[in-house]
């Protein structure tokens, strides 16, 4: 179901007028099931993708519901099978535009990088003192390999799948993962020279 997202039935032909509110779609009834399957198979990932983009919680929620209202009202151009890619764009494209007064990398509970349970005092410290060093390098890297980085490394996907998603040759995302490799190994070496002198980065 969606029910965050203001959808309606389309009863009629009659078009949606001016004043209707932007948050409410009009979708037929095969439109509503095919629109709550992208939905339940996507969700997580877009907002999980947003999250990892920089947006805080309540902005990458907002945005997620925005992505899937612009796939509601576009979803008859929107080719079988290619759901997700249609997604990821516009998530990508609401990302870049979205404010970065509140910006922050948070990787905790909600995410995939989760404390594993039975992690002693020692190990727990460990742990988030990595999670917080790869909140500051994922800040200081440009977008274009944040955003390889983060669905090669820690979404998952293949290099074909990356590419997909980018609309780029898999020659191009597999440089930019390279490149994002090293840039992501020379930030950290950086940062732990730094935290060894004792001088703040």
């Amino acid at each position: 179901m969606l029910p965050a997202l203001g959808l309606r039935r389309l009863e009629n032909q009659t078009p949606t007028t001016e004043t209707e509110p932007r948050s409410v779609v009009r979708v037929s009834n095969g439109g509503r099931r095919r629109l709550e399957q992208i939905f339940s198979e996507n969700h997580e990932f877009v907002w999980r993708l947003l999250r990892r983009l920089g947006l805080n919680r309540e902005r990458a929620a907002d945005m997620t519901q925005q992505a899937f209202l612009i796939a509601a009202e576009r979803l008859d151009g929107i080719k079988l099978g290619s759901e997700r890619a249609f997604l990821f764009g516009t998530a990508l494209r609401l990302a870049r535009t979205a404010s970065r007064i509140d910006r922050r990398w948070v990787y905790g509970e909600d995410q995939d990088l989760r404390v594993k349970s039975g992690l002693g005092t020692e190990e727990l410290a460990d742990h988030h003192r990595g999670i917080e060093l790869l909140d500051r390098v994922l800040a200081t890297m440009p977008h274009d390999l944040v955003t390889v980085f983060t669905l090669f490394e820690l979404e998952g996907l293949s290099a074909p799948e990356v590419a997909r998603l980018l609309g780029i040759p898999i020659g191009t995302a597999a440089s930019r993962l390279r490149r994002a490799r090293e840039v992501f190994r020379a930030t950290v070496a950086k940062f732990r020279r730094a935290s060894l002198r004792g001088v703040p980065s």
